[in-house]
């Protein structure tokens, strides 16, 4: 991809960067190298809606979508108004475990109310705009968003953005739209994705309640894993490392 900020002339009503795909790349000349793109790189020219249809790493997004209507599309178009967009990859969708896939896609309700978790209305929220203190509202009225700042360049991610109790990557930022900006991330916000058990094995800071964990199922013969299962439906006040050092 080749990528440009928007045209200076345009910059004081339009923010952020215009995105073009190489669709021949290299071709040698006499003075240099020609790449020919698919956009005209500094115009800003595209809604939201036309984005997100022309990107074959949205596909699973726009069904999800349309399996709705326009009710979320809408925001997304012209009529819509300004907005910020996080949009899910097509890897965001896949990283949902299929029985929670089946319950998203049957309920109109939550799969509405997730969609609207991740367009901030009436803004344009640059990642310049960001810091770890940053807390805007969303569409889906009953959730906001937070932000952390990442380890830019260490793993070249920005920012994480947390809505719905899922922290999502932003993978690429600021695409400028006519009406606002879209980030891409790697996650679903609203959406869980891991198990109890999982989310005790891989976060470093619960590592002490894990060790513990474990332990009792291998004294007493008890497994705790066979409670934390998917299946079951539970709220866990679990200690994190700091609280066990207190003790």
């Amino acid at each position: 991809y080749a990528v440009s900020e928007v045209y200076e002339r345009y910059s004081q009503f339009r923010r952020g960067a215009v995105w073009a795909k190489i669709l021949v790349p290299n071709i040698p000349v006499q003075n240099g190298v020609v790449h020919i793109i698919d956009n005209v790189l500094g115009i800003v020219t595209s809604t939201i809606d036309q984005l997100l249809m022309d990107n074959r790493q949205c596909t699973t997004l726009m069904r999800y979508m349309n399996t709705i209507g326009q009710i979320v599309r809408n925001y997304l178009s012209a009529s819509g108004g300004l907005v910020t967009f996080f949009a899910p990859y097509n890897e965001a969708f896949e990283r949902i475990p299929e029985y929670i896939e089946r319950r998203l896609l049957r309920d109109r309700i939550w799969l509405e109310q997730t969609l609207k978790l991740h367009i901030v209305p009436a803004k344009e929220l640059t990642s310049d705009e960001i810091t770890n203190e940053t807390v805007v509202n969303t569409v889906d009225k009953r959730h906001q968003l937070y932000f952390i700042r990442g380890e830019w360049p260490k793993n070249n991610i920005t920012y994480y953005v947390i809505g719905g109790g899922i922290r999502t990557a932003i993978i690429q930022d600021n695409v400028a739209a006519t009406n606002g900006i879209v980030h891409y991330i790697d996650r679903v916000l609203g959406v869980p994705y891991q198990s109890l058990f999982e989310i005790i094995r891989n976060e470093s800071r619960l590592q002490t309640s894990y060790e513990m964990l474990t332990n009792m199922q291998l004294q007493y013969t008890l497994d705790p894993w066979q409670v934390l299962t998917p299946e079951q439906n539970l709220t866990f006040f679990i200690p994190s490392n700091e609280a066990w050092d207190k003790v």
